[in-house]
């Protein structure tokens, strides 16, 4: 028997191809004639994946999903669910005999009247039931019947390709389901790394770099995040009376995702590659009238399925929150991140479970400084409300521990219960007397966690102003749910009178911000991340840009989405031009610690980033200005006789710290982002040694800015901080810091060097002798001290807050003060 092989073309890879930054177009370098031969059975099973974006975003989903059993049930489920829905929602439109369950009649059985009847009584035969259904029922009935065979098929469809991916893990990752919600998704990237070296999933690169996998699995949501970025998805409606209004939500972005990425008619041939003439400037005109149309088309269809959607809309509603309003009513005054900031606040490249883990965390913060607004006329009404139905709640529960028969009295349990949520959400609106907010500092907070805010924000938390464009990004979950049921009203509006405005926009928007890459495909030229093309200058101005205002990316999303994507994988290695970015910040933030000592800690951005990031009382600010000398402490060097002795109660054993569990959330392991191990402090934008194209590796805590026996050691163990969550934080409010004081800046730098100090020769600073008869100094670890030095620093601004503030300064010479 002849043995059958194959053969398949050897690419060419030059190192660093898919990083050329310099390259006009990302398209695949000309590769050599020369053939490979290979056997058919070492290619394995997973050779060669046509579509490789849908096989790793099922990947994806196994892992964070917890496995196939989990898949299976989980989607078994939903289909049960939409059949519960249908069903008992007609069973209890038509099969139920209300009158005799409200006793407006009574049942006769021969001629006796019976006063007591069963739930059997009040259900109707089947065959009257379905002589007795409506005609618009009926047609409700077929619609809902032909999507649940579609759904049931494609579950079906389903657990083919789940099979398929658990055979993937455990023969190709070897990653046995019971380990798998052990390891996070960094480690689930790696193997997929080496198998692809083994099995050759792609087969026009040799090896997949992360960004590769992130692009893949990203690669539609990285042109959402753009287009919002850029203003063209029309999200924003100015509503008389209300004002400016956003308007987002599952049905619209269903819709959206279906006319511009994977529906039959949309500028994508298939997932990987956008139509060819939409690269062609000639033809913008003639496409952009034929998308016009076809949104226009896709909402008439929506318009026609509204009170079908409408109906589903609000069946799904009550069955599933009735439960939970009626055990806690206070779920309709909790807030929850909108749709529209789930595309506003996401970096480029930013997985699923890495945004939802960073929004989270912004829970808290968020939830604080909204509730430090009160209006006075509503709490005026609020209080008497309250008093009002109250005190008709304490009458009749009153009456019921009297006379349990009052309860048989009609509408007496629905009064009580009504009145009992009337009280409950006037409490809400009723301050704290107690309460102290300080709205700057908890933006600031919030800033740390979400990293987007727009410019005008700045000075102005005080503000309702702000406070209103923030509970747009943040919103009370009854708004949610109310524009959750208009949307099969207000959704075919937008598609018919609004979106197709923007058809041209969005023709030019694919033709200008798509590239080519070699082993990936057509993706948006953002996610590359590359600071020369797309960075903005305004941001930073060391960052080197060269993009045109039409090519910049709004409130420094490239800059910052850069940062994330290299704390989460430490390992990769960055274009050119964003290794100089890197560098620049690098240095710049070295500069601001240095300076630390020396300056009014106002006027540092590297200073007033500790501050703002401080949730553990003030933890941060002490150890950032400890007069033990931050140049020490901060920039990681390793002299002994620099870091005082009882710093080391503070820090963990250097041993003890590799492959120390980061902080965990809800989600368990597998929703950890980046690595298990440690990350250093800003590793990627703050360590000490410069980064290369050619890649540095994985980044130890050797290499750090902030070492483990330094300051942010110390945070994460005092307070239980995620080293690469914390990293990310100090990292956006510092290059806000640099963007919003500019002038601080100028002027910093000016004052130090003008003051003759180097900073590299600076000495650690040791508490001065005690003389005789005077009082033992002030011990720093347990009274943190504040170097005030006379360097003319510039006057604070009255908005702002610092509780590191000291209120005098001696001529001449410098004095520390303790915190107030």
């Amino acid at each position: 028997m002849a043995l059958e092989t194959g053969y398949h073309r050897l690419e060419a890879y030059p190192d660093d191809a898919h990083n050329d930054s310099d390259s006009s177009d990302h398209s695949p370098p000309a590769a050599p004639e020369v053939l490979v031969h290979t056997p058919e059975n070492s290619r394995g099973k997973w050779n060669h994946i046509e579509d490789l974006d849908d096989f790793l975003t099922r990947v994806y989903r196994y892992h964070q999903r917890s496995g196939f059993s989990c898949m299976i049930l989980s989607d078994l489920f939903e289909l049960f669910q939409f059949a519960f829905i249908v069903v008992f929602s007609t069973f209890l439109i038509n099969c139920v005999d209300y009158p005799l369950l409200f006793k407006d009649k009574f049942l006769i059985k021969g001629n006796v009247t019976i006063l007591k009847i069963a739930i059997k009584d009040a259900v109707l035969p089947a065959e009257q039931c379905a002589e007795n259904l409506p005609q618009f029922v009926i047609w409700c009935l077929i619609l809902a019947g032909l999507f649940w065979t579609i759904r049931a098929l494609r579950f079906l469809y389903n657990i083919l390709l789940y099979w398929d991916i658990k055979s993937f893990f455990c023969n190709a990752l070897k990653i046995t389901t019971n380990d798998l919600i052990n390891m996070t998704w960094h480690d689930v990237q790696t193997r997929l790394k080496q198998a692809q070296l083994e099995h050759r999933m792609c087969i026009h690169k040799r090896e997949l770099t992360e960004l590769d996998i992130y692009n893949r699995i990203l690669r539609f949501k990285n042109y959402q995040i753009a287009m919002i970025n850029q203003s063209l998805i029309p999200v924003k409606f100015h509503v008389p009376i209300l004002g400016e209004m956003v308007f987002m939500t599952h049905g619209l972005r269903y819709n959206l995702a279906m006319i511009l990425f994977w529906g039959p008619w949309s500028p994508f041939r298939n997932n990987w590659n956008l139509r060819s003439e939409y690269r062609k400037r000639s033809m913008r005109k003639e496409l952009s009238d034929k998308l016009a149309r076809r949104i226009i088309w896709i909402g008439l269809a929506n318009l026609v399925l509204c009170p079908f959607i409408f109906i589903w809309q609000i069946l799904n509603a009550f069955f599933s929150y009735t439960d939970v309003i009626r055990r806690d009513p206070s779920v309709l005054g909790a807030r929850r991140w909108s749709l529209y900031s789930r595309l506003y606040l996401r970096h480029f490249n930013e997985l699923d479970h890495e945004f939802d883990s960073r929004l989270a965390s912004g829970y808290k913060p968020s939830k604080k400084y909204l509730s430090s607004f009160h209006s006075p006329m509503s709490t005026i009404f609020a209080k008497n409300i309250a008093f009002f139905t109250g005190s008709l709640l304490a009458v009749l529960i009153v009456l019921t521990v009297v006379d349990e028969d009052v309860l048989t009295v009609e509408h007496v349990i629905t009064t009580m219960t009504l009145l009992g949520v009337v009280v409950h959400v006037c409490r809400l609106f009723i301050p704290d007397e107690n309460a102290v907010f300080y709205p700057e500092r908890l933006m600031k907070n919030i800033i740390a966690h979400i990293h987007y805010y727009p410019d005008h924000w700045s000075d102005k938390a005080h503000t309702y102003r702000v406070r209103d464009e923030f509970s747009q990004l943040y919103q009370y979950k009854i708004s949610f749910l109310v524009t959750e049921l208009m949307s099969p009203v207000i959704s075919p509006l937008i598609l018919l009178l609004f979106l197709p405005r923007k058809a041209l926009s969005i023709v030019d928007f694919y033709r200008n911000f798509t590239v080519d890459i070699a082993g990936v495909g057509d993706v948006c030229s953002f996610a590359q991340m590359d600071i020369k093309k797309h960075g903005n200058s305004m941001w930073f101005p060391d960052s080197q840009s060269e993009a045109s205002e039409y090519h910049q990316a709004e409130d420094g999303k490239v800059e910052l989405s850069l940062i994330h994507f290299t704390l989460t994988n430490p390992a990769w290695r960055p274009p050119e031009h964003s290794v100089a970015f890197i560098n620049n910040l690098k240095d710049r933030a070295q500069r601001d610690v240095t300076k630390l000592a020396y300056l009014n800690t106002l006027d540092n951005p590297m200073a007033t980033s500790f501050t703002s990031s401080d949730p553990c009382g003030g933890l941060v600010a002490s150890v950032a200005v400890r007069p033990y000398g931050p140049v020490s402490i901060l920039t990681g060097l390793s002299s002994p006789q620099s870091i005082p002795e009882h710093l080391g109660s503070f820090s963990s054993a250097e041993g003890d710290i590799e492959g120390e569990l980061p902080a965990l959330r809800g989600g368990g392991v597998s929703r950890t982002s980046g690595p298990m191990k440690r990350s250093s402090m800003m590793a990627s934008t703050l360590s000490g040694g410069p980064m290369s194209a050619s890649g540095p590796g994985p980044l130890t805590d050797s290499d750090t800015l902030l070492s483990p026996t330094n300051t942010l050691n110390i945070l994460n163990d005092e307070c239980g901080w995620d080293y690469a969550a914390n990293n990310m934080r100090l990292s956006a409010l510092y290059i806000h810091e640099l963007r919003r004081r500019p002038e601080t800046r100028d002027s910093a730098e000016l004052s130090f060097h003008d003051d003759g100090r180097d900073q590299q020769t600076v000495p650690p600073y040791s508490p001065p002798a005690q003389a005789s008869g005077q009082e033992p100094p002030i011990d720093p670890l347990h009274q943190p001290l504040i170097p005030n030095f006379n360097l003319d620093p510039a006057p604070p601004r009255p908005n702002d807050f610092d509780p590191m503030r000291t209120s005098s300064s001696s001529s001449g010479s410098h004095t520390y003060q303790p915190f107030q």
